[in-house]
């Protein structure tokens, strides 16, 4: 900053960390604001500890001259805060005035003279209001104004005042923050955990810096593992004995209101760190509406306790997070926190049901099943927003299993694990599936033990099987689905008995089709086909899963040489699922019938080419990797066949990517193949 007089303004920050998108942001602003002649009023905000003054104070010292005056104050927090008044006695002096007026508004008429023919720098650190910043404003057009805020208000945005949000450091620039100055920084790894370990926040990461020069001489491994250990990483975070940290959070929380600090409380107990209303409207409790909720999470916002992330949902960061823990502990009774994990798991549940209503028609067992909830949509559309919606809130649902598990609401955790079957495997999230399953497993076997109702655990059995079957995971896949049979066997509900063998029985087959077993795998087909026309077996379901059992058993049935019963087989199975809710079962139809008319020879060689482009585009739009990459690998290899290799590797090498996302063992055998060709 060139030719101020008076200049009151502090110097720039000793360590600092270029932050290029908010730095560029402000400058463009700046040169608008004077190509317009209007006077240029930005507020930097974001959460505590994120380096809003530093950030702050080093743009203005960037900001060409020159200005008559440079004025600057820190207006305090809370409590301790400087009002308008105290501002302006340090204001008037600086500006020449020698005698202070007796009254505020002699004080602001006073303030306002003395700036009108001066062009002022005012830098005014942690304002309290946009009205508060608004008396301030030196009456120039000319001028510029800087200040930092703890509150994201939407007087900003009213007064038209400028505002620059302020985030966390990406890794690169956290890590170059905790070793500014150090010439040896230790193993990359442990330089990685603790920019992690601190959040990435400014003010952590200056604290471990000095921790890493003073108590620990540099040596990261030891520090990196002294934070993995900590208790209450808070507390790690001090300098001369004070929490400076916990301390910023501190402030803001005492500036809410009761309602709005009990929500912050309570949100410590969600198990992911981005949510959206309703979930925060469930710890609250039925007591509270979806809007009350909304309105404390807004004034969270507002303290830069919590994080916009989009229109209804919200971040909060790890650090926050736990300072709201340890309020938690201190405040809030162990059995309502407790209470708080159930409602919240509840809806976690409810909103998976309501959305699997969507995905599929296919029988379950959960008790939330049994029409409480009406499928969350309906229309055309229906499928995809069902989708996207489990999708948005995969990372949580995986987590509130967990939490489940850990508090043992066992009635939960199973159920909510069979409301997210079908989203897991139409998406081939099978890591997930075998995960959040597990956990599942140990549920429902707790709660079969003391009910009696077999149906959780060998429901449990199967979708690990299932999942295991898909990563090639064969034996553990065979010893569920016999496990699983063996459960249905003793359930006294000959229908549940009936069809559940069926549906083992077909998973059978396709795991000794893997192994290579054909004649095992045409026998098991045989097997579930009677089941299927068990007099016990319910009419109502005897065509889905013929369908289905026709679907599975085309490629079966073509590898033992039974062509005519494999492309019927098909057909029925492409014919009965086009229409419907499963669409990924019609785009796995149309893959199976492509596959078998593939092994039928050259005289289906056409129409195989056609049907397997159809599929392909099916898997495509339905996001299913694993079987767009199964497909493009069979349609390779018939166009190779067909003479036209150039389309067909084209084909292979998407396999192969494919693969690689969802298949290691095929992608690797797949990789030979065409490195050998």
């Amino acid at each position: 900053m060139s030719g101020s007089s008076g200049s009151g303004l502090m110097p720039p920050p000793r360590m600092f960390v270029d932050r290029g998108p908010e730095r560029d942001s402000f400058v463009l602003e700046v040169a608008a604001a004077r190509a317009a002649g209007e006077q240029g009023v930005f507020v930097f905000t974001g959460l505590p500890g994120v380096g809003k003054t530093s950030l702050a104070l080093w743009c203005a010292h960037q900001l060409d001259g020159p200005f008559d005056v440079a004025l600057c104050v820190g207006m305090g927090a809370s409590s301790q805060a400087l009002s308008v008044e105290d501002a302006l006695t340090i204001f008037l002096p600086q500006l020449g005035v020698t005698s202070l007026p007796p009254t505020r508004a002699a004080m602001l008429a006073s303030y306002r003279a003395q700036t009108a023919g001066r062009t002022v720098l005012l830098f005014a650190d942690d304002i309290e209001s946009a009205a508060q910043l608004n008396e301030l404003l030196p009456a120039s057009a000319g001028s510029v104004v800087i200040a930092t805020s703890r509150r994201r208000s939407e007087g900003f945005e009213e007064y038209g005042f400028t505002t620059v949000p302020v985030g966390l450091f990406d890794l690169e620039s956290a890590k170059q923050l905790l070793t500014y100055g150090m010439a040896e920084v230790g193993a990359e790894e442990d330089l990685t955990a603790v920019a992690e370990l601190c959040g990435r926040l400014p003010l952590a990461l200056r604290v471990a810096r000095a921790h890493l020069r003073t108590r620990h001489g540099g040596r990261i491994a030891a520090y990196a593992e002294r934070l993995r250990a900590a208790k209450a990483l808070l507390a790690e975070f001090t300098i001369d004995g004070e929490r400076v940290v916990e301390a910023v959070y501190e402030v803001s929380y005492q500036d809410l209101k009761e309602p709005e600090q009990r929500l912050y409380r309570l949100l410590s107990v969600h198990p992911g760190n981005r949510f959206g209303t309703e979930a925060a409207a469930a710890l609250l409790g039925p007591d509270h509406s979806v809007a009350e909720a909304e309105d404390a999470l807004q004034a969270l916002v507002r303290a830069s306790l919590l994080t916009d992330a989009g229109p209804g949902r919200y971040e909060l960061h790890s650090l926050v997070a736990q300072h709201a823990a340890a309020l938690a502990e201190k405040h809030e009774h162990p059995a309502d926190l407790r209470n708080a994990v159930r409602r919240l798991v509840e809806y976690y549940l409810d909103f998976a049901v309501a959305r699997e209503l969507v995905l599929s028609t296919r029988v379950r067992w959960g008790e939330r099943f049994d029409g409480r909830i009406a499928p969350a949509y309906q229309g055309s559309d229906a499928w995809d927003r069902a989708a996207a919606d489990l999708e948005r809130e995969r990372p949580n649902l995986r987590r509130a299993v967990r939490a489940a598990v850990d508090e043992r609401f066992f009635d939960l955790a199973w159920q909510l694990c069979e409301a997210l079957v079908t989203f897991y495997f139409q998406r081939d999230l099978y890591a997930d599936a075998i995960a959040v399953h597990g956990l599942g497993l140990p549920a429902a076997e707790d709660v079969s033990g003391r009910t009696g109702d077999l149906r959780p655990l060998l429901r449990m059995h199967a979708e690990l099987g299932t999942a295991c079957y898909m990563v090639h995971d064969h034996e553990p896949a065979l010893r569920h689905f016999e496990t699983s049979a063996a459960l249905a066997a003793r359930i006294d509900d000959a229908e549940i008995s009936v069809v559940h063998r069926a549906k083992m029985t077909v998973w059978t087959a396709l795991v000794h089709r893997r192994l290579g077993r054909t004649e095992a795998a045409v026998a098991a087909v045989a097997g579930a086909r009677e089941l299927i026309a068990d007099p016990w077996f319910p009419d109502a379901l005897r065509a889905r899963e013929n369908a289905l059992l026709d679907m599975n058993s085309g490629p079966m049935l073509a590898e033992a040489g039974r062509f005519d019963d494999a492309l019927a087989a098909g057909r029925r199975a492409v014919a009965f699922l086009a229409d419907g809710t499963e669409q990924h079962n019609h785009a796995k139809a149309m893959a199976n019938l492509g596959e078998s008319l593939a092994l039928a020879g050259d005289g289906h060689r056409a129409e195989a080419i056609d049907v397997l482009r159809e599929a392909l585009a099916l898997e495509q739009a339905r996001g299913l990797g694993w079987w767009e990459a199964h497909t493009s690998e069979l349609l390779g290899d018939v166009l190779t066949r067909a003479g036209r290799p150039d389309e067909g590797r084209s084909l292979l090498e998407n396999a192969r990517r494919l693969f690689g996302e969802h298949d290691l063992q095929r992608a690797e055998a797949l990789a030979a193949r065409l490195d050998l060709g």
